[in-house]
């Protein structure tokens, strides 16, 4: 999701970026005239060369995983039965429990999801482009 803004302030390495809405009288004409609207004021990373004032373009920080949560749980508790299966082949408990392999799957999943929950991104939305030219990321 992209979303264009203009730089209100910066501090730090933090700027407020007021988000510019485009509203359209309808959605299928190309000709008709856009009515501009402040909505709302969002904090992201700055970067250098940007000043207040400048217009940019903001794109959403959320990556793959983030997204699909509910997926990665799965994959995360699947992939710790399996782990938990093999690590029963290779080593002999004595006797077999349902209940270990559903602990090693829990276990697992809860893992990935703290990993999750440490690495989720501070700002919501970083700054991709500014004034046409491509930044550094």
């Amino acid at each position: 999701m992209q979303i264009r803004g203009k730089i209100i302030s910066i501090s730090d390495n933090v700027a407020a970026v007021c988000v510019i809405g485009e509203k359209t009288a309808c959605g299928s004409c190309s000709s008709c005239p856009k009515k501009m609207g402040i909505q709302d004021i969002i904090n992201v990373a700055a970067i250098n060369g940007i000043q207040t004032g400048q217009e940019v373009v903001l794109h959403d920080t959320k990556n793959w995983f983030t997204k699909n949560k509910i997926v990665f749980a799965l994959l995360a508790f699947v992939s710790g039965i399996v782990a938990t299966e093999l690590l029963s082949k290779i080593i002999s408990f004595g006797a077999y429990h349902k209940q270990i392999d559903l602990s090693g799957g829990g276990l697992t999943m809860a893992i990935m999801l703290v990993v999750l929950w440490v690495r989720r991104p501070r700002y919501l939305f970083r700054i991709e482009l500014m004034e046409g030219g491509k930044t550094e990321l």
